[in-house]
């Protein structure tokens, strides 16, 4: 089996059990926190595995990370009033500044939407991983989907705002090699 097979299928089974610990546990409902302001990010806990070997390698804590944030709606009037939004990470492989900066993107984008526009929320966090980070990003923004990725070492996000799964991952691009 070559290298890429192996990686493929160690990432397949690494998201299967995913599934199963998902499944199987349903986490507790949180506990109501202190009021925030939006500046606040939550911190966001990610570890080096330990038994890969090949050198920084990130995956997400087995506990989920959550946080609730306030953000100012704007419905028309603009009295400013303030509602909590839930943010959990599902899964990552990313590091932690890239992962608040998607957070922070996408609870920019749907306060600024009266209603939850999934298109022009994936389009926002994509064009800014891909104006900032490079290209081959990609994003799918809704309430239910399914999905089987590869991505990129490190380019891997699946995190939820309120009742909307946001999954942003990266993807190698190599240029094509045309026979002459």
């Amino acid at each position: 089996m070559d290298r890429a097979s192996e990686e493929l299928e160690r990432r397949s089974r690494y998201l299967i059990s995913l599934v199963r610990r998902t499944k199987l546990a349903d986490p507790p409902e949180p506990e109501p926190e202190p009021e925030r302001q939006l500046e606040v990010v939550p911190k966001l806990a990610a570890e080096p595995s330990g038994g890969e070997g090949k050198g920084g390698k990130v995956e997400a804590k087995k506990e989920e990370v959550e946080a609730k944030e306030e953000v100012k709606t704007t419905k028309g009037e603009g009295n400013g009033e303030k509602r909590k939004v839930a943010v959990r990470v599902r899964a990552a492989d990313m590091p932690p500044a890239l992962q608040r900066r998607a957070i922070q993107i996408a609870l920019e984008a749907s306060a600024a939407m009266p209603r939850l526009d999934s298109k022009r929320l994936a389009l926002a966090l994509k064009k800014d991983f891909d104006a900032t980070y490079g290209p081959a990003w990609h994003c799918i923004v809704g309430t239910s989907f399914g999905s089987y990725v590869t991505h990129s070492l490190g380019g891997f996000l699946y995190f939820s705002v309120d009742k909307v799964y946001i999954l942003l991952f990266r993807t190698a691009v190599e240029p094509l090699s045309y026979p002459r």
